[in-house]
């Protein structure tokens, strides 16, 4: 007979003898030999003279009738396998079994059983039937666990009062459970190796392997078996000397000590300061250090020692030694020296000072998490602190030095500074302080906007800060504020004015029909 068929196609052929009733028939619609159709209908009739009974049948039943032999073989094999389940389950949480091993004691006394695929297959399922989860054995140092919280963090700007959003980074050693956790301002590229170097740190070694899943920021493809990592990750693991590998796709517990580590910090770290307020990101990852300490001391449960002894006395002489510098990520991009003796770095939206010399320049900007630097013709010529790490857009970081001489003469003359209307703004309220920002970005050179600002500072004194407060939040609407627009609403009093939706009136007259007319 040619290659055997499934039990689905075994009843379509029988469909279609018992629909045509001829042999040639069929063989010509299904396309197969009639020699082995004829072989198919003497099995089926040898069983029952009435083919249509054998559609009712099962599929297991209706293998018994067509390939006897074979069935019998299957279901010996079945039974072996069922019989030896739960020994195979037991064996797998003791140190050093694996299915490689279990599978080759199966085949010794089994040389007909299931192949190594079929078998690992075969045991899966029935691990997932029980629902079970197998102890893991973990090395000590040998690997390190990643993974973001899924609830954020939060500090608030005391200017603005705007409230920023954190990521939190959480690694752990799941040897120990020795874990370290940091809030971030996202989960970007950038901010995730600055997560990772930070880990890294506080750890004081490395470990063989980080292992996180498939986040953007650490994987660019996620296959099960080869993933690819992105470039500077993979930068990262060179300069390191360290492995990489992924998890695989919706499988938590192939890090489940990570996902328990994130939820120790919901009750070691962020249950107790979920009543602080913390004035910068620095404040907050601060305060998480001094939880994280208290949470790595702590006893454990159920064996002597801590998170933090078992490292130190197991895991640390296992680990590498850390290289002298950290891997740092640098960005490149170019940009004009602009007329106010600025260049823009877009990615962060935000503007810094280089001598005024260099204005209508080409300049490269050379940037990384921490620091900005401004080349020009290969000479560096301006270094910043990043501004994004402080929240906001549309700032400027100004030197005195690289201002012009009469620009510094008028500046110190005056005392004043965009940081000063903005601090005498916000103690107005917010919708002022937006207002005084708006003045200040609408001029190419900021000292140019004093007066103006100076002249709201003084309106807020001449008519209160509450209607001044009021008027702000009116020019808000229409994303504009000046001195003069400030001045003109609160002379004609429109602050005090409730706004109404205008709605169209036709009036009264005799051709107008009223509720009664249809009654």
């Amino acid at each position: 007979m040619a290659k055997r068929k499934r039990m689905d196609q075994i009843k379509s052929v029988l469909r279609n003898y018992l629909a045509c009733g001829s042999i040639k028939g069929t063989a010509r619609q299904l396309k197969m030999s009639k020699n082995t159709l004829r072989e198919y209908l003497r099995r089926a009739q040898a069983h029952s003279s009435d083919l249509s009974e054998l559609l009712d049948l099962d599929d297991e039943q209706l293998s018994q009738i067509f390939y006897p032999s074979e069935a019998q073989q299957a279901s010996y094999r079945s039974k072996v396998f069922d019989q030896q389940v739960d020994y195979w389950l037991k064996e797998l949480g003791r140190v050093g079994v694996t299915r490689q091993l279990l599978w080759e004691e199966y085949r010794s006394s089994h040389p007909n059983g299931y192949g190594y695929s079929q078998f690992c297959d075969r045991l899966r399922r029935a691990i997932k039937s029980k629902d079970l989860t197998l102890a893991l054995e973990h090395n000590p140092g040998e690997v390190l666990m990643l993974d973001f919280a899924g609830k954020k963090m939060h500090w608030v700007d005391t200017q603005s009062g705007e409230v920023h959003a954190c990521e939190v980074l959480i690694g752990v050693l799941p040897f120990s459970q020795y874990s370290f956790c940091i809030a971030l301002p996202s989960q970007s590229l950038m901010d995730f190796i600055h997560g990772l170097n930070q880990t890294l740190l506080f750890l004081g070694a490395l470990t063989k392997v980080i292992l996180s899943d498939n986040l953007k920021a650490y994987v660019s493809r996620a296959d099960r078996y080869e993933p690819t990592f992105t470039q500077l990750c993979e930068q990262l693991a060179a300069h390191y000397q360290i492995d990489l590998q992924a998890t695989r796709v919706a499988k938590p517990r192939d890090k489940a000590s990570v996902e328990n580590a994130v939820q120790q910090a919901y009750w070691r770290i962020y249950g107790p300061l979920r009543n602080e307020v913390f004035p910068s990101i620095e404040a907050l990852n601060n305060a998480i250090k001094v939880q994280l300490k208290k949470h790595n001391q702590k006893s454990y449960q159920k064996r002597s020692g801590s998170r933090q002894s078992i490292f130190e006395q197991q895991e640390r002489p296992q680990m590498n030694d850390l290289p002298p510098d950290l891997f740092e990520v640098k960005k490149i991009t170019r940009a004009k020296v602009q007329r106010n003796y600025h260049v823009f770095l877009g990615e962060e939206k935000n503007y810094y000072s280089v001598p005024y010399q260099y204005v209508g320049k080409q300049a490269e900007v050379i940037y990384t998490r921490q620091s900005v630097e401004v080349y020009v013709d290969q000479k560096r010529v301006a270094t910043h602190e990043r501004l994004f790490l402080h929240g906001g857009e549309y700032r400027y970081q100004t030197r005195l030095e690289h201002m012009p001489k009469h620009h510094q003469e008028w500046k110190k003359s005056q005392g004043y500074d965009a940081s000063y209307f903005l601090e005498q703004a916000s103690r107005i309220g917010p919708a002022t302080q937006w207002a005084i920002q708006q003045v200040l970005l609408g001029r190419i050179h900021e000292a140019q906007t004093y007066n103006s600002c100076k002249g709201i500072l003084s309106l807020a004194k001449q008519y209160s800060p509450e209607r001044m407060e009021r008027a702000a939040q009116r020019c808000q609407k229409v994303s504009k504020a000046t001195y003069g627009m400030l001045k003109r609403i609160l002379q004609h009093k429109l602050d005090q004015v409730e706004e109404q939706d205008k709605q169209l009136s036709l009036g009264l007259h005799e051709n107008i029909r009223g509720a009664d007319q249809y009654q």
